[in-house]
């Protein structure tokens, strides 16, 4: 064999793995895509027809009503004092231009009912306690074909960058061992594939542009394909979004820290009542900025994942029209910075009367609360809906399906007990007008105790949700057992400060312990998955000749470096540990309240850290299960397949699931151990690999039945009302419009990338 010929064909077998992988995923994402664009067609066709027969039966009775009136056989009702209110509606609200465009196209044939049936009985097709609202139905579909669009330029691009990963590589080897003629792998396997010569995706994307202009923009292809292209436009720029959080963050850390400054100072006045409200006053105001430092630290993750390419507007599903990119979601925390800084140097600079001392925080969370709940659209409106909305779940957890931000939200709350133990310090101290405020302290009061146990008890109820929805015991009790233990350790620590007794010492150091060993285990080996069962897996699940360099940890990981992922190991349990200083200082009067700050800041500083690779470790879950995108529920019901290109599995009622795996049956072929390995092994293997997939199961992709009229509540980056009438651009009007989903990775992108990497590597090997 010629020098060289076995590294040059073990490259060529490498291409050949990798260019079946691309050929087989490309071609099953584009026969769904054909699929999902009949169900799609069959959708538009129904709604079409049952606007044009509404219509139709709208004329019919106000024809009939006219003769009825016109000889003297109304109805009395209408004929009545109230007669006028029904003719008046009916020339305000007149059908709008798509209605009227509707009514003019040609009816479906195979949409009509059945022969042999009247089609006022049509109870078959159109049962009427099921009946979908004309504008539900539009908006639905509209947002269907938005995204069925986006996950066909997804497809697209992932063909191009597949193509020009292949070309690339051909010309580093060729360049690597002098080969001519050149690009002869391009030339005999990759120009003749099926992803490069196929042309049905274009087909598609002209298909989609034509029924979003016929349905929805009166025949306009020139706005509808604008409108459907604005989705993968390229970021803007967000320097104005960073010139005012400089500014802001500026100016509220300068006038922050002055007050904190002030504030300390007042702690040694010569007042022994100064004294007192200042050490009150300082306590609510940390709490406040427990909230807004762990605010900051998201905006810090989002700036960190979308450097890294991680697609979190898809984890937490925002809409990809609206969704705000990270410098623009930056912009409330630094208002809230500024407004906190100011306060709190009016508050300790004695600026005002002495009877307005005690009143700043009351004014700073009114001001607050009145930026997040303005009923106007103004200030990111969408935005603000979404977040006070996702609060009222978690407010009713429980009782809502468990989505991704649900428990995200609630493990967030976990680590602000600092803040949520201030809500009964506030109201305490006020409601008995900074009278013996003493009494409101955690020595004193049960229910900040309460307060402090109530963030866990939601999650130990989203926990009996999410078993009650997949009755899976692990990892939903599991995990409740988890939250169970903290809900412990917090009742217990607020009866160990109301009753300094050894028994309940020993009670609070037990369940403290237990709840810290817990955790660090959950954390570990569900939240973060950093323990790899099998360091020689590549990502397509094939053996690699050479161990793994780094066998501690996963082999899917999205940060670039390694360090913070052992970093994260290391420093996450050990904060875990932070309880230990209650235990000693809980009764000293002089560093309690110093130490439940200091705890609670490591806390928050941990659950920074914890959002960091818990969205990592969920995208990374994404791109081995190959999700990028997902199907947005049809209005009508149909038999048919309706796959998006870039999904996987989808679940009842078109929505996409989580839930893909349990204890006894693993989801995913990952969690089968390989041939080959003794049994001991074998049965590690596959227990760690279902640890390291647990994390999977804590949510369900959000579901909207199929029944649905109205939803309760628009969320942020949800879809503007249709209403009917006018124009029919109304609800594509995109307040808060952001790219940020532009800048989301998506699968076929990370996977050409590591692409190219392994190619690189095997160049080196040539």
């Amino acid at each position: 064999m010629e020098p060289g010929g076995i590294e040059k064909a073990e490259f060529e077998n490498f291409l050949d793995d990798q260019l079946n992988t691309v050929e087989k995923f490309y071609k099953e994402k584009e026969d769904e895509a054909g699929q999902r664009l009949k169900v799609l067609k069959e959708q538009l066709h129904e709604m079409r027809n049952r606007r044009t027969q509404e219509l139709n039966a709208q004329k019919q009775q106000a024809e009939m009503e006219f003769m009825h009136g016109h000889h003297g056989h109304g109805d009395g009702a209408k004929n009545g004092p109230l007669g006028w209110i029904d003719p008046v509606r009916s020339k305000i609200f007149r059908p709008g231009p798509n209605s009227k465009n509707l009514s003019k196209m040609a009816r479906t044939p195979v949409m009509r009912p059945r022969e042999g049936q009247d089609a006022r009985m049509d109870y078959i097709r159109r049962p009427p306690e099921h009946e979908v609202p004309y504008r539900s139905a539009k908006r639905k579909l509209k947002l269907a074909l938005q995204e069925f669009y986006r996950g066909l330029e997804l497809l697209k691009s992932y063909a191009i960058l597949n193509r020009t990963a292949f070309r690339k590589l051909n010309k580093k080897y060729d360049k690597a061992i002098n080969a001519r003629p050149q690009y002869r792998y391009m030339t005999e396997k990759v120009n003749k594939s099926w992803f490069v010569n196929s042309d049905a995706l274009d087909g598609h994307i002209k298909a989609v542009e034509d029924l979003y202009a016929r349905y929805f923009e009166r025949g306009n292809h020139k706005i509808a394909a604008g409108k459907l292209r604005s989705m993968a436009r390229k970021p803007r720029d967000e320097s104005g979004s960073a010139f005012r959080c400089g500014i802001l963050l500026g100016t509220g850390a300068v006038f922050g820290i002055q007050g904190a400054i002030l504030g300390v100072q007042l702690l040694w006045d010569h007042d022994a009542h100064v004294r007192e409200q200042t050490s009150y006053l300082l306590q609510i105001y940390g709490g406040y900025f427990f909230m807004l430092l762990l605010f900051c630290m998201f905006c810090i993750n989002c700036a960190i994942w979308t450097r890294n390419k991680i697609n979190y507007p898809f984890i937490f599903e925002f809409d990809t029209r609206n969704n705000l990119d990270w410098r623009q979601l930056a912009e409330f925390p630094s208002l809230f910075t500024f407004i906190f800084g100011l306060f709190l140097w009016l508050n300790f600079s004695s600026y005002g009367s002495d009877e307005v001392y005690e009143y700043y925080p009351v004014a700073l969370i009114f001001v607050s609360a009145l930026i997040i709940f303005l009923p106007l659209p103004v200030l990111k409106a969408r935005s603000r809906k979404w977040f006070a909305y996702s609060h009222w779940r978690l407010l009713l957890a429980g009782l809502y399906p468990v989505e991704f931000r649900d428990f995200f939200l609630g493990d967030i709350y976990c680590s602000l007990t600092y803040a949520m133990c201030n809500v009964e310090l506030f109201f305490c101290v006020y409601a008995n007008a900074w009278d013996n405020p003493v009494q409101c302290n955690s020595n004193h009061s049960r229910l900040l105790g309460f307060l402090g146990a109530l963030p866990p008890i939601w999650r130990f109820l989203q926990c009996l949700r999410r078993y009650r929805d997949t009755r899976n015991i692990f990892p939903h009790l599991i995990n409740g057992g988890k939250y169970t233990m903290s809900i412990l350790a917090a009742m217990s620590l607020s009866m160990y400060r109301i009753n300094n007794t050894r028994g309940n010492l020993a009670m609070f150091i037990t369940f403290s312990t237990v709840n810290a060993i817990y955790t660090s285990i959950w954390d570990i080996f569900m939240d973060f998955s950093l323990l790899d069962p099998n360091p020689k897996k590549k990502l397509n699940g094939k053996p690699d000749e050479k161990p793994s360099k780094l066998p501690v940890l996963r082999q899917t990981r999205a940060l670039k470096k390694t360090w913070p992922y052992y970093f994260i190991a290391i420093v996450d349990p050990i904060l875990r540990w932070a309880w230990i200083f209650y235990a000693i200082f809980t009764h000293d009067t002089q560093h309690s309240t110093i130490v439940s700050f200091l705890v609670a800041l490591a806390e928050v500083s941990r659950r920074g850290m914890w959002t960091l690779f818990r969205v990592e470790n969920e995208h990374c879950a994404n791109v081995t299960a190959r999700k990028a995108s997902r199907d947005v529920p049809l209005p009508y019901p149909t038999e048919s397949p309706s796959r998006s290109p870039t999904i996987s599995d989808a679940g009842k009622d078109g929505a996409v699931l989580e839930t893909t795996g349990t204890a006894d049956a693993p989801g995913t072929a990952d969690a089968q151990a390989p041939a080959g390995l003794p049994r001991r092994r074998r049965v590690a293997w596959t227990f760690t690999t279902i640890l390291a997939e647990a994390h999977r199961q804590d949510f369900e992709k959000r579901k909207k039945p199929i029944e649905e009229v109205e939803p309760q509540l628009e969320e942020a980056g949800g879809m503007a009302s249709d209403d009917g009438s006018g124009s029919d651009d109304d609800d594509d009007d995109d307040g808060d419009r952001s790219d940020a989903a532009s800048e989301a990775d998506s699968m076929e992108i990370r996977e050409a990338r590591e692409l190219g990497d392994n190619a690189r590597q095997g160049t080196r090997r040539a």
